[in-house]
Parts: structure tokens; sequence; C-alpha cells
């Protein structure tokens, strides 16, 4: 049922994909993160399933848990297990540290169905606490007993750059399928030569074919081109904040702010339209999503066009290449977890 409700949020005017704030507080403050703080406390568990219902009413199938930090919320399993009777799809983005043993199980009996781990570097820095050292133990845990899927997600920006390359391969050799994402300001992306060329090798032995048309856009920015694009933040995208205040992403207000409960399928279809941020805009999720619902025959067209070309030079289905055909382990990274 729903992967038929989610088909058909591909041609109807109600959202598909929410990312619910359910706290503010990070137990991190990494220095290109504007989306936390350390004193909030987390949203009231009967608020937020108020606001997934609704949620649900307007047409949300997919459901990310978000902060700050969401592990940091204490009925984090129980706000998953309410998602998933609700028929949503559901996902948690989280920077790893607070996993436990208990924590993976009672996320395993709430029927979680996915979790994205970021992770920046091989090593921490006063930038960017998120590296794979202290990751190790998490990562054996998760992958030896989570029965939810697992990838992980890294940010290039200059102060990632001369790991960026250690931390994907050893991330891919441990069996982690990894995004990449690349940093943006306050929503605006900015690309330079170094960081293209970075993007360009992970472009080369990591692209998965889902999101071949997301890299076809950065490619375009990267070259001056103009990338055809309409967001759909605030129509299919939904970002809600701790307040409940819907916004087109997580750095940019809709014109009329309004509270989630108060939205209408109505309210959805008003912002159907092009945004003056969609020039620079670098906020990937919001993108992908966009990608997909706007001119989903397009989309899914370039996605079978990259699975078709690269089926025959040593990429797996799914994008990413076998261990064979990966290039040269760095070292370092590998030093890191045997250590």
């Amino acid at each position: 049922m729903r992967k038929l409700a989610t088909l058909k949020r591909l041609f109807d005017d109600r959202a598909l994909y929410c990312q619910l704030i359910v706290t503010r507080k990070c137990n991190l403050a990494c220095g290109y993160c504007n989306e936390f703080d350390q004193v909030s406390r987390p949203v009231p568990f009967d608020t937020l399933v108020q606001r997934m219902d609704h949620l649900v009413a307007l047409g949300v199938t997919i459901m990310d848990f978000l902060g700050g930090e969401p592990l940091l919320h204490p009925r984090i399993a129980e706000l998953v297990a309410h998602a998933k009777r609700k028929g949503c799809w559901t996902n948690i983005i989280t920077n790893g540290l607070l996993l436990s043993e208990k924590l993976i199980a009672a996320l395993n009996d709430a029927g979680l169905d996915s979790m994205c781990v970021s992770i920046d570097r091989v090593t921490p820095t006063d930038f960017t606490h998120k590296g794979l050292r202290p990751l190790r133990k998490k990562l054996r845990a998760l992958r030896t007993d989570a029965r939810f899927q697992v990838e992980t997600n890294t940010v290039l920006c200059e102060e990632t750059l001369d790991e960026f390359e250690a931390l994907v391969t050893e991330l891919k050799r441990l069996g982690f399928p990894v995004r990449c994402g690349v940093r943006h300001y306050d929503g605006r992306l900015e690309l330079n030569e170094r960081l293209r060329a970075k993007l360009d090798w992970f472009d080369a032995h990591f692209r998965h074919w889902r999101i071949a048309p997301m890299m076809d856009l950065y490619r375009a920015r990267s070259e001056a081109r103009p990338a055809e694009w309409k967001c759909t933040g605030g129509y299919k995208f939904l970002y809600v904040d701790e307040f409940g205040t819907v916004k087109a992403c997580s750095q940019v207000a809709l014109p009329t702010p309004r509270n989630v409960l108060e939205l209408s399928v109505a309210d959805l279809k008003a912002n159907d339209r092009h945004k003056p941020c969609e020039t620079d805009c670098g906020v990937s999720c919001v993108i992908q999503t966009s990608l997909i619902t706007d001119r989903p025959f397009r989309y899914a067209a370039r996605c079978v066009q990259h699975l078709l070309a690269t089926r025959g030079n040593g990429v797996a289905y799914g994008g990413f290449r076998k261990a064979s055909a990966l290039p040269a382990a760095p070292e370092r990274a590998a030093d890191v977890l045997a250590s």
C-alpha cells in the first residue's frame, strides 16, 4: 500500500516526503551546521504524534527524523513505531555517536526502515567532530545487529578535502553505501576547482544510479551552465521545524509561514512554483526530491540511461563499484579501523 501511495504522490497534489525535527539540541557543534543548539528540550511526544498524523493526512509516505541529533529524543523508537503504523517509510539521519546495542534493538523492534550516518572525515577536528575513528565500533554494531538499511553521508568542503578519498573508499570497503553532499552556505552551493575535482572523483567511482540527475545538476552548476529544475519545497517536500512551522527546506522559509497543523492540500499546491533560491541551491535532499517529483518520467529515463551505461564497466547494480574495482585503499583509513 505504501509503494502505491508513494507512486500516486508523483502525479497528484499531495505531499510525499517530510523532514521532521524532533529536537533542536545536538551533542556536537560542527562548523558548517546551522541546524542545532545545545539547550533546547525535545519536542513533546504527543506534539510530534499530532504533527505526524496531519502530515500523513496531507499525503506524506516518507518521513525523516532529524535534529539537532534525533537520537537525543528519549522516545525516538516510539516515534518511528507510530510512523510505521501510519504506513510511512521511516529514516533517521544521525551522527551515530549515541548508538548502542539497546537502541539498535529498539529501532529494529520499531520497524525503522533506514538510517543515514553522517561522517565527514577519518579523524575528527574542531570544525567537524563527525570522524570515522570514534564511530568504528558503532558501525560494526550496525553491520552486525541492524535489521534496517544503513548508509553513510559525507559533506564535501574545504575542511574535509584532505581525507575525502580515504574516508569514502574505506566506508565502501566496510560495506556501507556512501552519499556525498557539498557544503552549502545558508542554502547556496559554492563550488571551487578543488571541490569540483573531488566531486568528479566521487562521481567516477561511486555514483549511484538514483542520484545521476542530481550529479548532472551539480556538474552544470560547476560549468556555469543553466540547470533546469523546479524546487518542490513546501509542496512535495516539507521541512517541519521544532515549532511546527513548515519551511521549503532547512534553510528557506515559505512566503507565508504556517504551522503544519493548519496546512491544507490547497496550501501545498500554492507552493508548486519556481523559487528565487533555485539558481544556486545546495540543499541536496530537496534537490533530489524535486527532480523526482517535478518530472518523474525524465528523472526515470536519466537513471535508466546511467544504469545501462555503467553496467559494463565494473559498476554493480545500485551504482557502486565492486570491491575489486575500488580505488586503492588509503592506508590512513585502514589503520584507523584496525586500531
